[in-house]
């Protein structure tokens, strides 16, 4: 593949609406279609942030409505909540390209992996509903979204790389493990530097 850098981006709503929508229903020709598609670079990021957005604003309305957190709260709260997806999304992407690439061969390069990968994000923009105020639909919200999140994952990865379902459940499982003790290293490390 050649640089994204320099192709010109397609910034159609309707069509980054549609392809979402695809995306969220495990569409494998949407997947294919974005893979090789270099102008839909922007829209792929945006949609991770637009992602980030929603579980930072859900849970910070959540918390407004819970236990009164105040407006300067729930925007730190939301902007916390797009730093993180964007750092989640980098992380679990590199991490999911080198298992494909070192475990199964794929011969793939970063964004043609990361465009339908990060659109497989698209049912995380239901988190903005854990912004309601009953507790039991907040979990129910978020776990779901979730659970959506990865399931489209592993269509997404299956059909932009051409492996079998199993080696895509096998990539999520190992790259999803990877980042949790990578992350929880992380904050035992931080933990251990703010008590010192």
């Amino acid at each position: 593949m050649t640089g994204h850098s320099g192709s010109k981006q397609d910034f159609n709503l309707r069509k980054m609406g549609s392809r979402m929508l695809k995306a969220a229903r495990f569409n494998g020709e949407t997947f294919r279609e974005l893979r090789d598609d270099t102008t839909a670079t922007a829209q792929s990021l945006s949609l991770v942030a637009m992602v980030g957005l929603c579980y930072g604003a859900g849970l910070g309305l959540f918390g407004f409505f819970i236990v009164g957190i105040s407006l300067l709260e729930i925007l730190t709260i939301t902007l916390i909540g797009l730093l993180a997806a964007i750092v989640i999304a980098l992380a679990w992407s590199v991490t999911s390209l080198l298992i494909v690439r070192k475990l199964f061969r794929g011969n793939i390069g970063y964004w043609a992996f990361a465009r339908p990968f990060f659109f497989s994000w698209a049912p995380g923009l239901l988190f903005i509903l854990m912004s309601g105020p009953v507790p039991i639909l907040f979990e129910i919200v978020r776990a779901t979204s979730t659970v959506w999140i990865g399931i489209a994952s592993v269509f997404g990865v299956k059909n932009t790389v051409g492996i079998s379902t199993q080696q895509s459940m096998l990539t999520f499982i190992t790259s999803t493990v990877s980042l949790l003790f990578v992350g929880t290293i992380v904050l035992s490390l931080i933990q251990f530097l703010i008590i010192k």
